[in-house]
């Protein structure tokens, strides 16, 4: 059972090898050979029963009776005897009277470059065809005369009368080499017997003259094939020549937003070049801006972007297939210039301008083969449908290229035409599609993108989450401790301060408890100052902590006894005070042991009847915000030399700890002390 999975799996992977390996390099040869021939193989296709005038006699300007140039300002001449159809009428008279007497026979489609050397004559740039056919009967209904293939310009007489011309025979004259004619026969001018039909030729260069195929009939018979075919010949082309450009500048402008990307600058390029080259075909009129040897400079073009279009098309595949080939690449572009120099600077008449002309049409095959032979060689390796379309497209191009360069060489004839701006739909349907795929390609890398970057934010999230999680339980296990150590701290603050306080009270309580001769007055004095210590701890530990207004009257209330007990009077002035940030109970004992200190001096020793307070706020000389609190008292004062008990040591000692700054001042009117609060708690100098 093994065994035969094994094979299976092999014989799939074995035929999926012949597939890409053998199959798709025939199915896109197959491709290309039969687009080819398609295009190719596409001809007029008259209505059976048209009659083919295939022989005709052959009559040559020797004399040079017919003008090289007829202004298009004689077409509608006020003189009759000088208008260009009269012109035109005398020519062919002259030549089928007066001109060359020679009599010959040519086949119809003919080709001037082939029998130049044969008759010489041709040089002169103008020909007659005559034809005659006879007709049993006379014809009926409206006919017509078509002409598939002419160039470049022609005139068209039927029984010596003027049916009517393709262009101008203003030098340069007309070029129709794409443009199918139909030429309507009136009713009448055709009869039985012998008919004559005398089609005028006008070429230069002499050698892209040539007439093709000559077809009578009803004009109902023509009408529809020759329209058929012009849109093949005329109407395709202008199509893909629009097309061409259109394109080329989307991609232009595709490139200005994308510098770094060349081939799209490159492919606009050779859009450029591809279409100069198309319009050189399907211009009628050559533009006379350039006064001096304008064919050749016109022409010239032909062969310039022909070239040129094969350079560009190079440096376009290999930034596509992203190779690099400096030195080959820089030594083609100085090969180009100094060729299109050369055929610009180059006499046409002169045969190094033939071997540039014939050099430049062998180049642009040689480029379309390398480009071709590089791309089948990417689209074997990738093995990806768009680029063996594109394969087949190139291929199809050199082909293309192949038949046009057998044209100009005269293997082919030139009224068949030249098929190189075919290849150019198949081609920019086969790059579009790459184009596409880039975009979806793109769509999805920016999808997936996207996908990627929502998960990994979610991830992140959940991270972010967890994290955050752990950083709250860190944290609560923090303020826990902080807690702890901050009632840790207070509790041992409190103990320090009852130590300190209430502790020294009764250690002096249990002294002279312990004596045998008691005094009463200091115990009880020792038992009252251990119960104020311990009423100013409770109000430090209380709400009102933070209130200094509300601690100041819990304060009055406590001292009002002492004062009225020594018949004292108490002058209480307290504004409305800020509150002052991390005040907490510490600062606020302190603070009130500082206020105990002061009235408690008051009272023993200064003699004083009247104690005022008063507690405000004001700005310093900084435009800092602080709370002063005076006490006042009228008694004795004392001398500043005697400044140092240990009452006052010790408020300058809490008033420092508290970072409040002190002010004690004395004379024999009183004594005031001041209190300076900072709300900052960030300290002041102490006066």
């Amino acid at each position: 059972m093994m065994k035969k999975y094994l094979k299976s799996i092999y014989l799939k992977a074995l035929s999926q090898k012949i597939i890409f390996n053998l199959l798709f390099p025939l199915l896109v040869i197959l491709l290309i050979i039969g687009g080819v021939w398609k295009v190719m193989h596409t001809r007029f296709s008259p209505v059976e029963g048209s009659i083919l005038l295939s022989e005709a006699s052959l009559y040559t300007d020797t004399t040079g009776k017919c003008r090289d140039s007829i202004p298009d300002s004689l077409t509608n001449a006020a003189v009759f005897d000088k208008s260009l159809q009269v012109i035109l009428a005398n020519c062919v008279e002259d030549l089928k009277t007066t001109g060359d007497k020679k009599k010959r026979k040519v086949k119809v489609p003919h080709e001037w470059r082939k029998d130049i050397k044969k008759f010489p004559e041709i040089s002169s740039g103008k020909l007659l065809y005559h034809f005659e056919f006879e007709f049993d009967e006379e014809p009926q209904g409206l006919w017509a005369i078509a002409l598939p293939a002419v160039n470049q310009n022609v005139a068209v007489f039927v029984n010596d009368n003027l049916l009517g011309w393709s262009g101008s025979f203003e030098q340069p004259v007309a070029r129709n080499a794409t443009r199918p004619q139909l030429f309507y026969i009136p009713k009448g001018e055709l009869g039985s017997g012998k008919n004559v039909f005398d089609l005028y030729v006008v070429s230069k260069p002499v050698e892209n003259g040539f007439l093709g195929e000559v077809y009578i009939a009803p004009a109902e018979m023509l009408k529809s094939a020759i329209s058929d075919y012009y849109l093949f010949k005329n109407t395709l082309p202008w199509t893909i020549a629009l097309t061409i450009g259109v394109l080329s500048f989307f991609m232009l402008l595709l490139w200005g937003y994308r510098r770094h990307e060349a081939e799209y600058g490159l492919f606009a390029l050779a859009g450029f070049f591809w279409l100069l080259h198309l319009l050189n075909q399907l211009v009628v009129d050559i533009p006379t801006f350039w006064s001096i040897n304008y064919i050749n400079l016109w022409d010239g073009m032909l062969y310039i972007s022909a070239g040129f279009l094969g350079m560009v098309a190079i440096f376009f595949i290999h930034r596509l297939l992203n190779k690099t080939y400096p030195l080959f690449e820089k030594i083609l572009l100085i090969g180009s210039v100094v060729l299109l120099l050369l055929i610009l600077l180059v006499p046409s008449q002169s045969w190094f301008y033939l071997l540039l002309f014939h050099f430049s049409n062998l180049i642009t095959v040689i480029a379309a083969f390398y480009v071709f032979v590089m791309t089948a060689i990417y689209a074997f390796k990738v093995r990806r449908l768009e680029w063996y379309a594109l394969a087949v497209a190139i291929g199809m191009i050199a082909e293309f290229a192949l038949s046009d360069y057998l044209l100009v060489i005269g293997i082919t004839p030139l009224y068949e035409g030249r098929f190189l701006h075919f290849g150019a739909p198949f081609l920019l349907l086969s790059f579009m599609w790459i184009m596409l795929k880039r975009f979806v390609e793109t769509l999805e890398n920016a999808e997936q993108y996207n996908n990627d970057l929502t998960a990994l934010n979610k991830n992140l999230e959940n991270r972010v989450e967890a994290r955050g999680k752990k950083i709250k339980q860190f944290y609560e296990t923090i303020r826990g401790f902080e807690q702890k150590q901050i009632l840790e701290g207070e509790r041992s603050r409190i103990m320090r301060d009852m130590h300190d306080g209430i502790g020294v009270y009764l250690t002096s309580m249990l002294r002279h408890l312990e004596n045998d001769n008691i005094d009463k007055k200091q115990l009880s004095e020792a038992a009252h100052n251990a119960l104020n210590d311990l009423r100013l701890m409770i109000d430090s530990l209380g709400s009102a902590s933070s209130d200094l207004p509300a601690m100041l009257g819990m304060f009055r209330t406590r001292i009002n006894v002492a004062l009225n007990a020594c018949n004292v009077e108490l002058e209480w002035h307290v504004e409305e005070l800020p509150t002052i940030k991390d005040f907490g109970p510490e600062r606020a004992l302190n603070l009130l042991r500082i206020l105990q200190e002061a009235f408690t001096n008051a009272l023993k020793h200064s003699n004083a009847n009247r104690i005022s307070l008063c507690a405000y706020s004001e700005l310093d000389a900084n435009s800092l915000s602080l709370i002063k609190i005076k006490i006042d008292d009228n008694g004795d004062g004392f001398s500043s030399n005697s400044i140092g008990g240990n009452g006052l040591k010790n408020m300058k000692y809490r008033a420092k700890k508290i970072k409040t700054a002190l002010s004690i001042k004395s004379n024999n009117k009183g004594t005031c002390i001041t209190i300076i609060l900072p709300l900052s708690l960030n300290g002041i100098d102490q006066k």
